[in-house]
């Protein structure tokens, strides 16, 4: 079956995000990087969603988007680890959203942990929808 161009749009970007995602980690913005790896990994799993089902996908929740296609997929991902980086949707941009201050709060370790989870998401999605 052929990969549609919008899911290969939607994996284009989820890559792009990625590669800023670590560019910020080099430049000390470990609250930003935590928020774009989030991205990245939520247009992987749109992408997946889009490959696999068909439907454009909406909503940020990580978990969420993987259960949509879990069962018809051999992506094997973590949901305890989705849920840790979902949650940098609002909270590493936020500063009433758990943190006063996320661009102080949120460290270095935290960052490349998120850029972690997201390159796993990237790598699994990626071969799903190039060997389907």
């Amino acid at each position: 079956m052929p990969v549609r161009d919008e899911v290969l749009n939607w994996l284009a970007e989820a890559q792009a995000d990625l590669r800023h995602a670590e560019m910020s980690i080099s430049t000390g913005g470990y609250n930003w990087a935590c928020f774009i790896a989030q991205q990245a990994a939520e247009k992987a799993l749109k992408a997946l969603v889009l490959h696999v089902l068909g439907e454009y996908p909406r909503g940020h929740d990580l978990v969420k988007l993987y259960r949509r296609v879990k069962g018809s997929t051999a992506v094997s991902l973590s949901e305890v680890a989705l849920a840790k980086l979902s949650a940098y949707y609002t909270l590493a941009r936020y500063p009433n959203a758990g943190l006063e201050r996320p661009s102080e709060e949120i460290l270095r370790e935290h960052a490349e942990e998120a850029v972690s989870i997201a390159r796993g998401v990237l790598d699994e999605v990626s071969k799903a929808i190039q060997d389907p």
